[in-house]
């Protein structure tokens, strides 16, 4: 692999990504080849893939930017359809497209490196390409692989739609009645249970095998009992459900290393309207896709290791003795430098790293952030508030009794247990002097009026805050945006409605960055 290569990746697609927004391109072609599918096979042939990894890249994927952008009403999630048209031709054909018509192309260099893996299997499959029909079988190979994946991806959006449940205050609910996980099949439920745990943590990275087997270990233990964090995320028994449900939410300890670099302020510049035209493309797609799938033979639904897939598709002549075994030197060929790389890069990896020093979000009124990928946060401009309770300082607009930061910031991060223990504090406190001695958020002085009806319009809020708190389970309550002083006292949790002032006018909205299912993906 070529050194940042996934940095490289994500830095080209993005840049492609911020043009076609630009320019209200709702689809993108892109020029990926049989001969890049074939050398990706076995790239991840050696790194022992399962089928899905085998299938290579998608016919159509549908990609995200990074960040909500403002359409000039609201924030939106915007995204493109990446199509690749040419992956049933050739690289020969390619050039002999661009030279029929007189188009010029440029070579990479760095292709001619046989230090990069991806550069040897090329060259070992251009010297295989001659041989016999080597090149055809591994085609009809890759074609069962993207066949099968196509497959799974159908069976797991079905079981989605069945028994996942998403909440306003961004956990999932899985009724295992309605899965029944155990009559589905390892592949399936896998693909299934990586798309919950990638939409509910918004981390978009492979569930390793390991994780995986984890989780379907848990699922299909009915009822379910006990507790699970797998990655970034958290499992428990959904509350009263006598473990029929299971709920999932973000892990305390994720959010703790991730708040920062998944979080960010959202710019108000505004941008073109997304493309109206991806979703009903996506849709129709999806009908296509499904009729198609419904009259074809599927081979490796129940074969998921690369080694069961290569002795089945031979059994099933789907390649002959010399493709397989071609296909098992070059695996073990690659796989063998993979790990010699991989050792190498490990030990430097632990000589250079540096670990930054944690940073925290803050907000200003006016501003927008974007918590975790998944709540959307607003602090309205503030304006003056004449209704007895709000003491504000002429200059600033800030209510005197509400003590944000010098600056006029608040810091967000997510809740803590000691939170919804303020709240009931709060909510409890009969007298004045009471309150006095618990809210933080309140000044020591009660001879003003306005305090005290200040602080009565802090008791209700935490009130209804605590009643709504009430309807979402411990765990999930961890996973809610706070917002605090320097102090670390608490002035608003906007996601129940909590604000220590009327001044403060601070939303949260369930806005995840990636929808459930990671947005339209076809192998066919």
């Amino acid at each position: 692999i070529k050194p940042d290569a996934t940095c490289s990746y994500e830095f080209r697609y993005q840049k492609l990504l911020d043009i076609c927004i630009k320019q209200q391109i709702g689809v993108l072609l892109i020029a990926h080849h049989s001969d890049d599918q074939a050398e990706l096979f076995v790239l991840r042939l050696s790194r022992n893939s399962r089928v899905l990894g085998l299938a290579g890249t998608a016919f159509v994927s549908q990609l995200f930017a990074p960040n909500l952008k403002y359409d000039g009403h609201n924030f939106c999630r915007y995204g493109i359809l990446l199509v690749r048209p040419m992956l049933d031709f050739s690289k020969d054909d390619m050039y002999k497209i661009c030279q029929g018509s007189n188009h010029l192309w440029v070579e990479d260099p760095t292709n001619n490196s046989m230090q990069y893996a991806r550069n040897r299997i090329r060259a070992s499959l251009r010297c295989l390409s001659t041989e016999g029909t080597f090149q055809s079988e591994l085609q009809k190979l890759i074609y069962a692989c993207r066949l099968t994946r196509a497959c799974v991806d159908n069976a797991c959006s079905m079981a989605v739609k069945q028994s996942i449940t998403i909440t306003e205050y961004g956990y999932a609910v899985i009724d295992l009645e309605k899965l029944d996980a155990q009559n589905v099949d390892d592949l399936s439920l896998s693909q299934y249970l990586a798309c919950v745990l990638q939409f509910v943590s918004q981390r978009h990275r492979p569930i390793r095998g390991r994780s995986a087997r984890l989780f379907m270990d848990y699922i299909r233990n009915t009822p379910c009992k006990g507790a699970l964090t797998v990655a970034g995320c958290y499992l428990c028994a959904f509350p009263k459900s006598k473990g029929t449900k299971v709920l999932v939410c973000s892990s305390v300890d994720s959010m703790e290393s991730f708040s920062v670099e998944m979080s960010y302020k959202c710019s108000y510049e505004e941008q073109p309207s997304p493309v109206p035209e991806i979703d009903q493309i996506a849709r129709e797609a999806r009908v296509h896709s499904n009729d198609f799938l419904q009259c074809s033979s599927i081979p490796f639904v129940n074969y998921s290791s690369s080694t069961d897939v290569l002795n089945r598709a031979k059994d099933h002549n789907i390649i002959g003795d010399f493709v397989l075994e071609k296909l098992l030197y070059l695996q073990t060929e690659e796989h063998q430098n993979f790990f010699a790389t991989k050792h190498k890069n490990e030990e430097q990896y632990l000589e250079k790293t540096n670990f930054p020093d944690v940073k925290v979000l803050f907000l200003w009124p006016g501003e927008t952030c974007h918590f975790m990928s998944k709540f959307l946060i607003t602090w309205n401009a503030l304006e003056v508030v004449s209704n007895g309770i709000c003491s504000q300082d002429s200059k600033n607009l800030l209510c005197q009794h509400c003590a944000v930061n010098q600056d006029g910031s608040l810091a967000v991060r997510h809740m803590f247990d000691t939170d919804w223990l303020f709240l009931a504090e709060v909510s409890k406190i009969r007298s004045m002097e009471e309150n006095q001695n618990v809210s933080k958020v309140s000044i020591n002085k009660l001879e003003d009026d306005g305090l005290m009806k200040h602080s009565r319009y802090l008791q209700l809020s935490a009130m209804k805050a605590l009643e709504v708190l009430k309807s979402i389970p411990a765990s999930a309550r961890r996973t809610l945006p706070v917002l605090t002083n320097s102090q670390g006292d608490v002035l608003s949790i906007p996601s129940i409605g909590f604000q220590c002032c009327p001044s403060l006018s601070i939303k949260a909205l369930f806005h995840p960055r990636v929808p459930l299912g990671g947005g339209y993906t076809s192998y066919l």
